[in-house]
């Protein structure tokens, strides 16, 4: 996304943003930046002013700004009359001569709100559209009202520095070009317009917080405390976005000394992050959340807090997060990654090949070899003497109770009880890879090798298993 360069910092521009929108004046001014350059524009339009405010503006810059318009609409089915909105959206794409894009979502709360739910299908449909339509970019109808009330609802429920920021005007690929302007500003120019919008009689009602917040408390605000509330929580959210920034570029900076990934997790060095002051601890994990759950640093306070008490603790506990989010704490790190369990893995070999293992973030590399040259018992590489490998060769998941002969012990014993015994930690023990053969296995990857590997020192070829880092 290309910067207007005319267009001033967001933060500055709430201060002396336009009380209204006059109709047929230059839309540019009133859209918040950066603006986006050439290219397909995605207007999400449920029907409401301020998104039907933001297709007509959108729709007025759009030659000067040489954006292709696409208008989106989505039907979450929580009101008899919500095809009614669809079509009245359909017309008005109609009626501009822009391509309309509708999905139909089913909504389920499964422990979240409704609310909370509904957002999430709405923007995996608006995700989905954009791909259709080849967009970069996807306007969103959000106001300064919307803005404040946000900042007062999460303030009023202990949000940190984080939650003050709010929504952004750019967080690719949502733009948000109306957070600058007020709700009853474009009202009044879609009344000058003409043009009517839906109304949506669910945000009357008192269930929902942002309604509470909208409907009782923020006018309280501008009535005992402030009439230009909205302004004053819109700066605020400006300038800690601007706050946040500053700290997503030092977590960047701090991650490349901290942090490392190994196949779908990450790991922070235990040492280096106890030693960090206790805010740069939670921006740090905070960020490192973001990472796994592609959520950005949305992890509540309470939530950052148990894990700064995980990494102050011994190797061996874990704590289960919000957003499918784990954390374990291992002898010299903190890993993070998704709960879900690993995929379970069989694959069968009948030569030697690389083989992609995504999860592990690592290829399995499988060569002939003349010489067993830098051979060892145990680690990321095995050899084998080729000539005793009955193929295929299988590459798969540990079974449930099968026994394992490490290199150079007396007898085998239960796989699970070996990668205990080797304080392998939980999150590998469950993607470690079984090499077998139909005559029982070789490798247990990256451990150890298996007692019937043992080299002699006559073998004519081996068969080196090595685990190559793939880049990401």
């Amino acid at each position: 996304m290309s910067t207007d360069p005319g267009k001033k910092d967001f933060a500055s521009s709430l201060s002396s943003a336009p009380g209204s929108v006059k109709a047929g004046s230059e839309p540019a001014p009133g859209l918040g930046g950066p603006l986006p350059g050439p290219g397909v524009v995605l207007a999400a339009v449920s029907g409401g002013a301020d998104s039907v405010a933001l297709l007509r503006l959108l729709h007025q810059a759009a030659p000067g700004r040489g954006w292709r318009l696409s208008v989106a609409h989505v039907d979450h089915g929580l009101r008899p009359d919500s095809e009614d909105d669809a079509a009245f959206v359909a017309g008005l794409a109609a009626e501009m001569g822009l391509s309309f894009h509708l999905r139909r979502v089913r909504v389920q709360a499964r422990g979240r709100s409704l609310e909370e739910a509904a957002r999430e299908a709405r923007r995996a449909a608006l995700l989905n559209m954009a791909a259709e339509a080849g967009a970069g970019t996807i306007a969103l109808g959000h106001t300064a009202d919307d803005q404040a009330e946000t900042v007062l609802a999460r303030l009023l429920c202990g949000t940190g520095p984080s939650g003050l920021a709010a929504m952004r005007p750019w967080d690719a690929p949502w733009w948000r070009p109306l957070l600058g302007l007020r709700r009853e500003a474009l009202r009044r120019w879609l009344r000058a317009l003409g043009q009517d919008w839906r109304e949506d009689p669910s945000n009357q009602q008192m269930g929902p917080l942002r309604n509470r917040v909208r409907q009782r408390l923020l006018p309280l605000a501008q009535e005992l405390v402030n009439p230009r509330a909205v302004e004053a929580l819109s700066r605020l959210a400006a300038l800690a976005a601007d706050e946040e920034e500053m700290w997503e570029q030092w977590c960047q900076r701090a991650a490349g000394a901290l942090m490392q990934r190994e196949g779908t997790s990450l790991v922070l060095a235990a040492g280096g992050l106890a030693a960090l002051p206790f805010p740069r601890q939670r921006r740090l994990l905070r960020f490192a959340a973001g990472q796994i759950t592609g959520q950005g640093q949305h992890l509540l306070a309470r939530h950052v807090e148990q894990l700064r008490e995980l990494l102050a603790g011994p190797p061996g506990r874990s704590l289960s997060l919000p957003a499918g989010l784990r954390a374990w704490r291992e002898q010299d790190g903190l890993r993070l990654d998704r709960g879900d369990p690993p995929p379970r893995l069989r694959l069968s070999l009948q030569g030697p090949a690389t083989v992609s293992l995504p999860h592990l973030g690592k290829r399995l590399a499988v060569e002939l070899c003349s010489t067993a040259e830098g051979r060892r018992g145990r680690g990321p590489q095995a050899w084998l003497p080729a000539q005793e490998v009955a193929w295929p060769l299988i590459l798969r998941s540990p079974l449930p109770g099968e026994r394992f002969h490490p290199l150079g012990a007396p007898g085998s014993k239960r796989l699970s009880r070996f990668l205990i015994d080797r304080k392998v930690p939980p999150w590998w023990r469950a993607r470690t890879l079984v090499v077998a053969d139909r005559k029982g296995l070789w490798w247990v990857g990256p451990w150890a090798v298996a007692e019937r590997a043992r080299l002699k020192g006559h073998e004519g070829a081996y068969l080196r298993l090595s685990f190559v880092d793939t880049p990401l």
